[in-house]
């Protein structure tokens, strides 16, 4: 029997997400956030593959609402990766002036890199909720999946954090606010990873 990789895909792109989601949790508890930005990496590569299988399970009648999710998610891979690859490598490097640092650095709140790292994850919820909304659940597990999947687009208002300039300093109380807002994040998406599993492991038993 011929192996179909797009659930195969979906299945083990969906188990990465999760642990990687996992990961990133611990890692706001220990604080450690060079461990932060390297797995957030993995976790958005995982997104985008991800992304595509749910894209190839949608009806024809509706793929392009998908592949739009699809595209959402490429910008949202694009951007993250080059703020955390910045942060791992330049900024921990001090590969620059004072100056530039400031600019590119993450737990510089308000910076450049901090506010693109937003408008990453506003991009990423966009492109769960465009995914979500296509979705035909075939079961209670898929309607609690869809449901997820849409709701997860309110995070889009994370666009909106620099601009209202929320976070305005470098404060202790900035900094919490900003690690419980990552750690809710991860404690609502890691359900939505293990959904995902669950749905293709169910599509590769039916094929």
């Amino acid at each position: 029997m011929a192996v179909n990789l797009n659930n195969t895909l979906g299945y083990y792109s969906a188990i990465s997400v999760g642990v990687t989601t996992l990961i990133f949790a611990i890692s706001i508890l220990l604080a450690n956030s060079w461990v932060s930005y390297f797995i957030c990496m993995l976790l958005s590569w995982s997104y985008v593959l991800l992304s595509c299988s749910f894209y190839t399970k949608t009806n024809s009648d509706r793929k392009s609402v998908s592949l739009g999710g699809v595209a959402f998610a490429i910008i949202y891979t694009t951007i993250i990766s080059v703020v955390y690859f910045t942060q791992i490598s330049t900024v921990a490097n001090n590969a620059a002036s004072e100056s530039a640092l400031r600019v590119l650095s993450y737990s510089n709140i308000g910076s450049l890199f901090f506010n693109l790292e937003l408008f990453g994850y506003g991009m990423m919820s966009l492109s769960t909720f465009l995914i979500g909304i296509v979705m035909i659940p075939n079961n209670k597990t898929d309607k609690w999946l869809r449901a997820l999947l849409v709701i997860h687009g309110i995070f889009l208002l994370c666009i909106a954090l620099p601009i209202l300039n929320v976070f305005k300093d470098s404060s202790e109380s900035s900094t919490m606010i900003r690690s419980l807002i990552s750690l809710f994040w991860c404690i609502y998406f890691i359900p939505v990873a293990i959904l995902s599993a669950k749905h293709f492991q169910r599509e590769l038993k039916e094929s």
